[in-house]
C-alpha cells in the first residue's frame, strides 16, 4: 500500500522546478553569445554614450563581451570629440569603459546599459567668459539638467532611465577657466551611486591635487536641481592632512553659489595651506590649529558666516562674518566683527606688512602683496592684547585692506591706567609706512618697567604722541628716511634715579663724570615736555624742559636712536641760588652717558 506524503512530494517538485530554471538560465547563458551579436550591442553602446554626452565618440579597439556571471562590455580605446569631423577639439579620452546590460532587452535588440567603470579617464573641462563649459548640453544628461534650471518636470521615460553605479579608476580632470588658469585632478578613484536621473546620488572620490590626497565625499537628494543651478540639498564632505570640513544644508552652484546651512572646517597650519594653493593669504598664514564652525547664508553676492566660532594660536573668538564676490575690479572682500579672548596685534601687523612665505621654497613664485586678492574690513575686540612687549586690555581694532593699502587702527584701548590708540597705513604699491600712536594717562615709570628700558623713569602720568613716515615695512629696523615728530608731557611727578642736585654738585667740579654718578637719588617736577623732530636717523630735540619751584633742566641737541648715542647740550637753572646756569655737554651712549661741564673762555664762548 502507498503511503500519501505530501511534504516529500513538495519537495520533490520544488527541487525538480529548481533544476529546470538553473538548467534553463545554464543552457540560455551558453547560446547568449550566439543569440547575442557583438557588434549589435557595441553600436548600441556606442549610441548610448554619445546620447548621453552629446558629443561625437570614436572607439578604436573591438569591445569585449563576456555572458558570466554577468553580462558585461568593455570598450577601450574612447575618444570624446565636440563634433563629428577631423579636427574637432578633442574633449577627453577614457582607456576603458565597462557596462552591465540585461540579456533579455539585448535579444530584444535594444540593451539598457547600467553599473559602469571608467578606466583611466582623461577629461579637460573649460569655462569661457560667459561661464559657459565646452561640454555640449544637448545630451540626455545636459537636457535633463536645462529641464531642471528652467524648472520643468521630466518626462516619465526621462526620470526612469537608469544609471546605476559609476566606478572610476586612474582618471584626471582638467579644469581650466577663461584667464587660463588651470586646476588638475589627477588619479581619482571612486564611485558615483545614481540608480536614476529622478533619484538621490552620492559621490565618493579620493584624488590627488598638486601633490596632495583629498577624499571628497557629496550627497543630495536633488542632483539634477544642484546640477542646474537651482536650490537643493547637499551634504559635503573634504579629508585631506591640509584641511577637514564638512557642510549640511542647502546649495545652490549657480553665477554666485549660494550656500545655507552649518559649516565645519579645520586646518592644522593655514600657511601650509597657503603654499600648497599658492595664495597670498597674508594676514592669516601664522594661524595653526585653526578651526571654524558656522551658520552659512547666502545674500545675493554675499556668503554670511553667522554664530561664527573661531579657534587659532590658543584663543578663541566669535562673531559675524561677510565675504562679499569680487565685482568689477574690487577683489573679494571680508568683512565682520569678530571678539576674541586674546590677541596678538604684532602679529597681526606683521602678517600685513608683508609677504611671510620662505624664500627659497621650490614653488613657482607667489603673487607679491601688491597683488592681494582678499580685501578686509573688519572689527576685532579682545579682553586681552599684546603689541611687543606691552599688554593692553579691552582692545578694539579695525583693518581694511585692498590691493593698493593697508590700514590698522587701535581704537581704543587700555595701558596700564590709561589708554593706548593708534593708526598704521600701509601702501602697498611704492611701499610706503605711515603711522601715530598716542598714549594719556600712562605711568611712564611703569611703562619703562613693562619695556624693560634702562636708566632714569619718569613717575608721572604723562602723554605721548608719536608719528612718523618710512620707505621701508613697519617691521623692518628703521633707516635713514625714517621722519616724524615727538611729543612728551608730564605734571607734577618726580623722576627717579636722577638727581638734579647732585648734577649741580658734580659738575661744580669741572671735571666730566658719567650719569651713574648722579643717580642716587630723585628730582620732583611740576611739568615736563619733549618735543623732538624725527628726521635722517636721528632724534633732533627741539624743546626739553624739566622744571619745579626752584630748578630746572632744558636740554637740545641730537638722538642718533640707531646707535643709542647722545649729543646733547644741557642747562641747569637754580633759581634758589644766585649763581648762573650751568651748561653741560652731554655724549656717549645710553643708558650711562658721560656728561661734561662748559666753561665759559676768555671771550664769553663757552668750551668743554
Amino acid at each position: 500500500m502507498t503511503i500519501y506524503r505530501p511534504g516529500k512530494n513538495l519537495l520533490r517538485i520544488a527541487l525538480m522546478s529548481g533544476g529546470s530554471i538553473l538548467l534553463l538560465i545554464l543552457m540560455f547563458r551558453l547560446v547568449a553569445p550566439v543569440l547575442v551579436s557583438s557588434a549589435m550591442v557595441r553600436e548600441r553602446m556606442e549610441v548610448a554614450v554619445e546620447a548621453w554626452l552629446g558629443h561625437d565618440v570614436i572607439i578604436a579597439e573591438d569591445p569585449d563581451l563576456q555572458f558570466w556571471p554577468r553580462p558585461l562590455i568593455t570598450l577601450r580605446d574612447i575618444t570624446i570629440r565636440a563634433e563629428d569631423r577631423d579636427n574637432a577639439e578633442i574633449l577627453g579620452h577614457v582607456g576603458a569603459l565597462s557596462a552591465r546590460f540585461s540579456l533579455l532587452d539585448a535579444l530584444s535588440g535594444s540593451p539598457v546599459f547600467r553599473d559602469f567603470t571608467l578606466t583611466s579617464p582623461d577629461l579637460t573641462v573649460k569655462l569661457d567668459q560667459n561661464n559657459h563649459v565646452n561640454w555640449s548640453s544637448s545630451g540626455l544628461l545636459g537636457q535633463a539638467l536645462r529641464k531642471a534650471a528652467d524648472e520643468q518636470p521630466l518626462e516619465p521615460e526621462e526620470s526612469k532611465t537608469v544609471i546605476g553605479d559609476v566606478t572610476i579608476t586612474g582618471g584626471r580632470l582638467r579644469l581650466e577657466d577663461h584667464q587660463r588658469q588651470v586646476l588638475v585632478m589627477e588619479n581619482i578613484g571612486g564611485m558615483l551611486i545614481w540608480p536614476t536621473l529622478s533619484s538621490s546620488a552620492q559621490l565618493k572620490l579620493r584624488t590627488d591635487i598638486r601633490g596632495q590626497s583629498f577624499d571628497l565625499a557629496f550627497s543630495s537628494p536633488k542632483p539634477l536641481l544642484l546640477l542646474g543651478g537651482r536650490n537643493a540639498s547637499l551634504t559635503a564632505n573634504l579629508t585631506s592632512t591640509l584641511v577637514t570640513g564638512t557642510f549640511s544644508g542647502t546649495a545652490n552652484l549657480a553665477t554666485y553659489a549660494f550656500f545655507s546651512g552649518d559649516l565645519q572646517l579645520s586646518v592644522p597650519a593655514v600657511d601650509g595651506l597657503a603654499r600648497w594653493a599658492e595664495m597670498p593669504i597674508h594676514t592669516a598664514d601664522r594661524l595653526t590649529n585653526l578651526s571654524l564652525s558656522a551658520q552659512l547664508a547666502t545674500m545675493g553676492n554675499v556668503l554670511r558666516f553667522d554664530k561664527l566660532q573661531v579657534r587659532a594660536n590658543g584663543t578663541e573668538g566669535h562673531g559675524v562674518m561677510d565675504l562679499m564676490a569680487a565685482s568689477g575690479d574690487r577683489p573679494r572682500r571680508v568683512t565682520g566683527t569678530l571678539a576674541f579672548d586674546s590677541l596678538d596685534l604684532w602679529a597681526l601687523v606683521t602678517a600685513l606688512s608683508a609677504d611671510q612665505r620662505d624664500p627659497d621654497e621650490s614653488v613657482a613664485a607667489h603673487d607679491p602683496i601688491t597683488d592681494r586678492q582678499l580685501g578686509f574690513d573688519v572689527r576685532f575686540s579682545a579682553g586681552e592684547a599684546s603689541l611687543g612687549p606691552l599688554s593692553l586690555a579691552n582692545v578694539a581694532v579695525s583693518v581694511l585692506a585692498d590691493p593698493k593699502r593697508t590700514q590698522v587702527e587701535i581704537l581704543d584701548s587700555d595701558l596700564l591706567t590709561g589708554s593706548l590708540t593708534a593708526q598704521l597705513q600701509m601702501q602697498q604699491q611704492a611701499p610706503r609706512t605711515k603711522a601715530r600712536l598716542s598714549i594719556r594717562g600712562v605711568n611712564l615709570s611703569t611703562l619703562a618697567g613693562q619695556m624693560a628700558l634702562k636708566g632714569p623713569t619718569i613717575n608721572a602720568p604723562a602723554a605721548l604722541d608719536l608719528t612718523f613716515t618710512t620707505a621701508g615695512a613697519i617691521t623692518q629696523a628703521p633707516g635713514n628716511d625714517l621722519a616724524g615728530t615727538l611729543k612728551l608731557t608730564a605734571q607734577a611727578g618726580e623722576i627717579d634715579g636722577l638727581s638734579l642736585a647732585e648734577l649741580r654738585t658734580l659738575a661744580a667740579k669741572g671735571s666730566y663724570f658719567s650719569l651713574e654718578q648722579a643717580r642716587s637719588g630723585s628730582t620732583d617736577f611740576q611739568s615736563l615736555q619733549v618735543v623732538a623732530k624725527i628726521v635722517g636717523g636721528n632724534a633732533e630735540i627741539e624743546t626739553g624742559t624739566l622744571a619745579n619751584e626752584t630748578q630746572s633742566l632744558s636740554v637740545t641737541g641730537v638722538i642718533p636712536y640707531r646707535t643709542q648715542s647722545l649729543a646733547l647740550s644741557a642747562a641747569l637753572i637754580d633759581k634758589a641760588v644766585d649763581k648762573p646756569p650751568i651748561n653741560l655737554f652731554v655724549g656717549g651712549a645710553w643708558p650711562n652717558p658721560v656728561l661734561w661741564p662748559v666753561m665759559p673762555d676768555r671771550e664769553g664762548q663757552s668750551t668743554p
